[in-house]
């Protein structure tokens, strides 16, 4: 079957933006576009109504990304500590996901989801990142996330640190 054209009510990620006529499959548009009210079929009467809510929108958007830049302007030397539980070799039991780190960043006051944190793999032992912060290609930061480990972790590791440190001056002592 041909690909139907349609003109978005809304933007949708990785489809366009709210005002553009866009081809798409018959199946998503008859079970997810025009069910959910996201598009519909561009008749110049649908052309017009949606061209005055495409500029409300840019408009919007315009605000949104002023905000964001004042933002990223803000998280400049920002830092986030997360402790997590973890073994004697500082590997964490599970690992931070993005939406850690963003609920960390919230209790600080940022307005950040989820989606706007990239991490560069995965976050599962006890170190320093740099973890990226992106709204568009253009806004991006980097912030340092700590994953420190828990009270009863950082025993454990301690332990396990000191027991390293005396059997290898008893190996010494016994070499010499």
């Amino acid at each position: 079957m041909p690909n139907m054209k349609l003109l978005l009510k809304e933007s949708i990620k990785n489809v366009g933006k709210v005002g553009d006529v866009v081809e798409v499959s018959p199946g998503y548009a008859r079970n997810y576009l025009i069910p959910r009210d996201l598009a519909v079929k561009p008749t110049p009467g649908n052309i017009k109504k949606v061209e005055e809510r495409r500029k409300e929108i840019e408009r919007q958007e315009r605000e949104r990304r002023e905000q964001q830049a004042a933002m990223l302007k803000q998280l400049e030397g920002v830092e986030v500590t997360l402790e997590r539980k973890a073994n004697e070799n500082g590997h964490l039991f599970g690992s931070v996901s993005a939406t850690d780190i963003a609920k960390a960043l919230q209790g600080q006051g940022f307005n950040i989801q989820p989606d706007d944190v990239n991490l560069p793999g995965k976050l599962d032992r006890i170190d320093k990142f740099m973890v990226n912060i992106k709204f568009a290609e253009d806004l991006t930061t980097e912030i340092k996330v700590y994953v420190a480990p828990d009270a009863e972790s950082k025993a454990l590791i301690d332990a396990s640190a000191k027991a390293k440190k005396d059997a290898e001056a008893a190996e010494t002592a016994s070499a010499e």
